[in-house]
């Protein structure tokens, strides 16, 4: 944690200890919210340009960072309140409670009686963190709802044509090209079963000789072969585009979009709380514009993690992309927020289907890394091969000397 977040007091206890709390307490109170701690770190990173003494910033700023639709904005306020404030009305609701005159104050006093009688605040010890910050909160103004629409304006992932456009880089390009060109050269599937012809081959092909030889005055001149042809790879590359990942994201959809561009048996998708096949828009940005672009990718990019759901999802619905000749590469940091049961039957089903599976972690690159957490300790035994890349020529390895189970 920072300096700036240390220099100043939180009335609510321990700060990373109560947004893991928080966390935990919107994911099991309705179903809306799927968090885990790629957004509690960036909620973190967000609590740093606020005062957290207002409890009003501390909640527009854990609202810019947790909601990401406006199904999960409405109930977002009820949930922060009847956390951090349970059994206090909203403060909100009463804006000018605070500027009763002095002669109100009896007034005002009584109406905020039965707030202090709740039972629900008698069962907490006065001299906890949390009844502190209550005693210092309630002596605070929260005025400042006029900054609510100018954040909502500010930040939007409810999807569609409200999503940034996502810019493929420009840097290393070329050499990331190459990469791709090398990766699909290192392929090795063998040869297929059917025959097809061929000048030169290692059967001799009868009838097509003597259909050759009416042209020739029934003379067999030309005769014809026929040959196993080799097999060409398919790639299916996974990204996973979630907050969690934005170190890494843009240099990951490079390789993606170098790898498409020198192969055309590639399929690209992308998930976040959603998934979205982005093959076609890949080949129209790299068609249409020197600087390619993809833009409404909705909730397929820049929301929460749900590696097992999406990955469940492809199975079922993009099966039939998963051959015997398909390559899968997942590029995820790991961490998930859904059950790590879903996850193993959807690593299972496309292993059984795929000749490789690559889990690509940026991850391993951090010194103390453990990849035994539930996400990639449920992961690992599916995985033909598990690296980090991060280089145009580490790229280029992923495929060197990898054994292929079909």
């Amino acid at each position: 944690m920072s300096s700036t977040i240390e220099s100043q007091r939180f009335p609510y206890g321990n700060l990373p200890e109560n947004l893991i709390a928080f966390a935990e307490h919107l994911r099991h109170t309705t179903q809306r919210f799927n968090l885990g701690p790629g957004e509690v770190e960036d909620a973190l990173l967000a609590l740093e340009a606020v005062q957290l003494g207002s409890l009003q910033e501390v909640r527009l700023a854990l609202k810019l960072v947790f909601c990401s639709n406006l199904e999960q904005e409405r109930v977002f306020d009820d949930l922060f309140f009847q956390f951090f404030l349970p059994g206090r009305k909203r403060i909100e609701a009463q804006p000018n409670a605070h500027k009763a005159s002095p002669g109100n104050q009896g007034e005002t006093g009584q109406k905020s009686q039965p707030a202090r009688n709740n039972p629900s605040e008698t069962l907490l010890d006065p001299r906890s963190p949390l009844a502190q910050g209550k005693a210092r909160l309630a002596e605070e103004s929260y005025t400042n709802d006029w900054a609510a629409p100018l954040l909502k304006a500010m930040f939007s992932r409810t999807g569609g044509s409200e999503t940034p456009e996502v810019e493929i880089l420009q840097q290393d390009l070329d050499a990331m090209l190459h990469a791709a060109t090398q990766l699909v050269n290192q392929v090795r599937l063998g040869r297929s079963r059917r025959w097809v012809s061929t000048p030169k081959g290692t059967r001799f092909h009868f009838r097509r000789t003597l259909r050759k030889a009416l042209h020739t005055g029934g003379e067999p001149l030309y005769p014809a072969w026929q040959h196993h042809p080799k097999r060409q790879p398919r790639f299916l590359f996974v990204l996973d585009g979630s907050r969690s990942m934005q170190s890494y994201s843009d240099r990951l959809l490079q390789f993606a979009f170098a790898l498409r561009t020198r192969c055309n048996r590639v399929e690209v998708f992308v998930f976040s709380t959603g998934l979205k096949r982005i093959t076609r828009e890949l080949e129209k940005a790299g068609s249409l514009s020197e600087r390619p672009r993809l833009s409404r990718l909705g909730q397929a990019w820049g929301g929460g993690t749900q590696i097992g759901e999406n990955l469940l999802y492809l199975e079922q619905k993009y099966g039939g992309l998963i051959r015997g000749d398909s390559i899968v590469i997942i590029a995820s940091d790991g961490l998930d927020t859904g059950a790590p049961e879903v996850l193993d039957y959807a690593l299972r089903q496309i292993h059984q289907r795929s000749a490789a599976l690559i889990w690509l972690n940026p991850l391993l690159k951090n010194q103390g890394y453990n990849p035994h957490a539930n996400c990639m300790k449920t992961a690992l035994p599916y995985l033909d091969r598990f690296c980090a890349a991060h280089t145009p020529e580490e790229y280029a390895q992923l495929t060197h000397r990898l054994r292929l189970r079909k």
